[in-house]
């Protein structure tokens, strides 16, 4: 049979409460025993006093004086006897148990002894009954079980209660793998480990929730943007195979649809890719470069822009500003670059009509595009999302007349 954690853990608390009692009870018993025994070693050096004033020393043999049964009477359960060379000379309370050497005392058969030296080389050796705690160990083991199984009855409704959130959580986390969210776990009262554990799981599951949602849209959206120039690709395929356009007016579509493809793909694999190859970049030589590409761009420059950040991506970034500046503006576009503060600003600037108030907001999601754009719709979410893994921010918004898109870059490190 398999133990569970539950199990494994109440056993163990059980072994180490049982072995916790058994020590106490164990060390208990022998300090109880040892303060006996210091009670009878005083009895008996008493009893030695007591025996050692009763005796009379003054005729041929020691005898006990008669007034001195009355200083016995309270060791009427001792023995004694005096002896020399072997020989006992004096006898009371009965017969004298294993002898001890003298100055010692020992605990043999029941019994505590003790001898001292007398006059005329005589010796005092007298007896007690040794402690007996047997009751007091017998009363102890019995009540050994109960006290064990209070303690492991009461520690298995302490892991009961601990061990609940933490069952929650495996059930919880057991579903979330199978991809089936669970509700919120109960967080339990206080700001103890449990609670912050259970917090930081549903936590967890809202934001693996968000990112699944996330990535299906991005999915749907992608086979669908996807989906479209390959089409167009098939249907003048197909008619060119039909011969319902020539070469010369089929070639033109299908470089426009490839193109556009590529575009798509390209777009898709940056806002996709979880890290940047980063370098040191000049802004001003890229866009410099750019406007000798794109005839018509005034450039406002007032700093080299020196910026850590990937290349390609930065130049993407920039052509996809122009792009959009150029199709939906009118000229001239601007593009401004300078510092404030540890931010490299650049701004690209159109003279067009600008955006309806009420699309604003939605600009930079993936995939939205305006009524008149035939775009792919990652060209803005493309700038944002890079801009912020730079640690930069975005803004944009109608200029009157015109649209202005700027970014904020955090400028090398020196």
């Amino acid at each position: 049979m398999a133990w569970g954690f539950r199990n494994r853990l109440l056993l163990g608390v059980g072994v180490a409460v049982g072995i916790s009692a058994l020590a106490q009870l164990g060390l208990g018993y022998w300090v109880l025993l040892r303060a006996a025994e210091a009670t009878v070693q005083r009895e008996l050096l008493v009893f030695a006093q007591s025996l050692y004033q009763a005796l009379d020393f003054t005729g041929p043999l020691p005898a006990l004086k008669p007034e001195g049964y009355s200083l016995l009477l309270p060791f009427s359960k001792g023995r004694a006897r005096v002896t020399r060379e072997g020989r006992i000379y004096l006898s009371y309370g009965g017969p004298f148990p294993v002898p001890s050497p003298l100055g010692e005392h020992r605990a043999e058969r029941g019994w505590m002894t003790q001898a001292w030296a007398l006059p005329q080389g005589y010796a005092l050796e007298v007896a007690l009954p040794a402690p007996s705690l047997g009751y007091a160990l017998g009363a102890s083991l019995l009540a050994f079980p109960l006290a064990l199984a209070l303690a492991l009855g009461i520690t298995f409704l302490l892991l009961k209660s601990l061990l609940r959130p933490l069952g929650e959580l495996a059930r919880a986390t057991e579903a979330l793998s199978q991809e089936r969210f669970p509700e919120p776990v109960p967080v339990p009262t206080g700001e103890d480990e449990l609670a912050t554990l259970a917090r930081s799981f549903n936590r967890m599951v809202e934001a693996v929730r968000a990112f699944l949602e996330r990535e299906r849209t991005f999915t749907r959206h992608a086979a669908h943007e996807l989906r479209t120039p390959v089409a167009a690709l098939r249907s003048q395929l197909e008619a060119l195979e039909r011969g319902l356009v020539s070469r010369e007016q089929a070639l033109p579509r299908l470089k426009a649809q490839v193109s556009r493809l590529e575009g798509l793909l390209r777009d898709l694999l940056a806002l996709a890719r979880g890290e940047m190859t980063r370098e040191l970049v000049g802004l001003k030589a890229l866009l410099e470069e750019l406007g000798r590409e794109w005839p018509g761009l005034v450039l406002k420059l007032e700093t080299e822009g020196r910026v850590w950040g990937p290349p390609d991506l930065l130049r993407q970034v920039v052509a996809n500003l122009l792009t959009n500046a150029f199709r939906h503006g009118s000229p001239p576009v601007e593009v401004g670059l300078r510092e404030e503060g540890e931010w490299l600003v650049l701004s690209v600037r159109d003279h067009g009509p600008g955006v309806p108030e009420a699309q604003v907001p939605a600009l930079g999601s993936r995939f939205h595009k305006g009524p008149s754009s035939s775009g792919s719709g990652l060209g803005l979410a493309l700038v944002r999302h890079t801009v912020e893994r730079l640690g930069g921010k975005v803004q944009w918004g109608n200029a009157h007349p015109g649209w202005q898109v700027v970014l904020w870059l955090p400028k090398e490190v020196p």
